[in-house]
């Protein structure tokens, strides 16, 4: 290998290794890039929920305390006087409250309708009363109720008197109530509560009061449906987020749903609205754009770098094949100027004169050859058509071929071998395309393996197709060469073909495009020593 070449080889090597790594470097750079946008986009994301979802559980947590303490403030003002009267006006009065009574251990529930009307409500209830009864004797002095569950409810308990959430303006008739509860020497101690089910979305709220540990319990059920309902438009989505309620089911307390506080069978739910969405997805596009941008730059590199390359290659090889057709052309035309001059010398004695004659008519051939071959090639890459097909005895037009050009051979010390069937072998291609294609094969042949001494022609019939085989006993095609040995003017360096005699590198190159346009191939076989070509052409089906 020249050392032009092996430098040239080199530094291709080093720019495509450059431009791996650059390549590799930006898809790298660019994946970063996404994973950290993506990680901070999701960070945005579960801060915005975890905010919105803060603020929208304070709302709910505001709007049921409300709710809750209101009812209370209701129960705990009416007058002890008509109690029962008062508290069914209120029952028919209000919407959200669906049921009112007064409960005592003596007595049980007031009105008695009310054990049907709850259900398996009310049997549940003195139970939670006579639990929070308990605590309160072992905390005699205690303000706030620590016991926050009981089986399937979830209970408050608030004290009423001397609270700043619960003025005593709001309670009206309590403090009344209280004095004639202590004039009659019972004890004091006014409290208040509610209890909801956490398994039942549908169960109402149970909100009582009671003015001392044996006084009655006065007490609603509200139904927490229109509470929901009004609670949700309470909680108007913000363009950030969108708030809905639900069934508390698996997955509460995840990223975006929380508990409902006062509701404890619902849920919030907080996912992100239009603008967080649409701002993820605007980024999302944005990183796959400047992905596809990268994409486009490094594929554009290398198309680039291969486009260069290859007219870098197109421009050497025209630059080649002006500086062979000049030495080609130039051989034979000096030899023909100077035998001709030879020949106009006076008294040139008639052996030299014939000798000098047939070496220009054998020069003129020769330079004759190299014309047809540059006009050959010019016709094959201008794309000019083929001409006409027609029925072609192979065996026939193989035999002449041979008889024309074996005296050519016999004169380079080659010995032609053939074995052609004695039957006709019809195929339908260009008869001259066939001829040409074979005299190429056969002036390699003598070209590149006169040491072998012997070229081989074989036809025979495979299949659907005819083969065609010259073969010879020569040094063959190198492995480096033979994806190349059909490419024009592909001559190599040191232990190339091209180097043992002179040519253009054409022969093979024209010889494939002439049978491919007539239908058939030329192909490059292997064989045990020498080179192996076949001529491929279809047979002739019977009419």
């Amino acid at each position: 290998m020249s050392l032009l070449r092996r430098q040239s080889r080199l530094r291709l090597a080093l720019f495509w290794s450059l431009f791996a790594c650059a390549a590799a470097a930006t898809a790298t750079a660019v994946w970063i890039l996404q994973a950290s946008v993506r990680a901070g986009l999701e960070e945005e994301q579960r801060r915005v929920l975890t905010q919105e979802t803060e603020r929208a559980l304070a709302r709910v947590r505001d709007y049921a305390e409300a709710a809750r303490r209101s009812t209370v403030a209701e129960l705990g003002g009416f007058h002890a006087d008509g109690l029962g009267r008062a508290l069914r006006r209120w029952d028919e009065a209000n919407t959200v409250v669906v049921g009112t009574f007064e409960w005592d251990a003596a007595r049980g529930f007031l009105p008695a309708s009310m054990l049907t009307a709850a259900g398996g409500t009310a049997s549940e209830l003195p139970a939670l009363w006579e639990t929070f009864a308990a605590w309160r004797r072992e905390h005699p002095s205690a303000g706030q109720c620590d016991l926050a569950a009981a089986g399937p409810w979830r209970v408050a308990h608030l004290r009423t008197r001397d609270n700043p959430a619960l003025p005593e303006a709001g309670l009206r008739y309590q403090a009344e109530n209280l004095d004639v509860l202590a004039y009659a020497g019972r004890p004091v101690d006014p409290w208040a509560g509610w209890a909801a089910r956490g398994d039942d979305p549908d169960a109402p709220w149970v909100i009582w009061y009671r003015a001392g540990p044996d006084a009655p319990v006065r007490g609603c059920l509200v139904d927490v449906q229109p509470l929901l309902a009004g609670l949700v438009t309470e909680l108007p989505g913000t363009g950030l987020v969108a708030i809905s309620l639900r069934p508390r089911g698996p997955g509460a307390d995840a990223a975006g749903v929380a508990p409902l506080p006062g509701f404890p069978a619902m849920e919030l739910v907080v996912a992100p609205g239009p603008v967080l969405s649409g701002r993820h997805a605007r980024t999302q596009l944005s990183l796959l754009v400047v992905a596809l941008l990268a994409g486009v730059f490094v594929l554009g590199a290398g198309w680039l770098a291969i486009y260069s390359r290859r007219e870098a290659r197109e421009a050497e090889r025209k630059t080649t094949f002006v500086s062979q057709v000049s030495h080609e052309l130039r051989t034979p035309l000096t030899s023909i100027r100077m035998f001709a001059d030879m020949l106009a010398a006076p008294h040139l004695p008639e052996e030299k004169r014939q000798k000098f004659a047939g070496t220009i008519s054998r020069e003129s051939r020769r330079l004759g050859g190299l014309i047809e071959r540059l006009l050959a090639f010019n016709a094959l890459e201008r794309g000019k058509p083929a001409g006409p097909l027609a029925p072609v005895d192979v065996a026939a037009l193989a035999a002449e071929t041979l008889d024309e050009i074996g005296a050519a051979l016999a004169e380079c010390g080659m010995r032609l071998e053939r074995e052609l069937p004695p039957d006709a072998l019809l195929v339908t291609t260009d008869h001259d395309a066939v001829k040409q294609a074979l005299i190429n094969l056969l002036d390699n042949a003598a070209k590149y393996a006169r040491d072998g001494g012997v070229v081989r022609v074989a036809l025979r019939a495979q299949a659907a197709r005819v083969i065609l085989s010259v073969s010879d006993r020569g040094p063959g095609i190198p492995r480096a060469q033979r994806a190349r040995v059909f490419e024009p003017f592909a001559q190599g360096g040191a232990g190339a073909l091209t180097d043992q005699a002179a040519g253009l590198g054409l022969g093979l190159s024209i010889a494939r495009g002439l049978l491919r346009r007539a239908g058939g191939d030329l192909v490059l076989a292997h064989g045990d020593s020498g080179a192996v070509f076949e001529i491929h052409l279809p047979i002739t089906p019977p009419s």
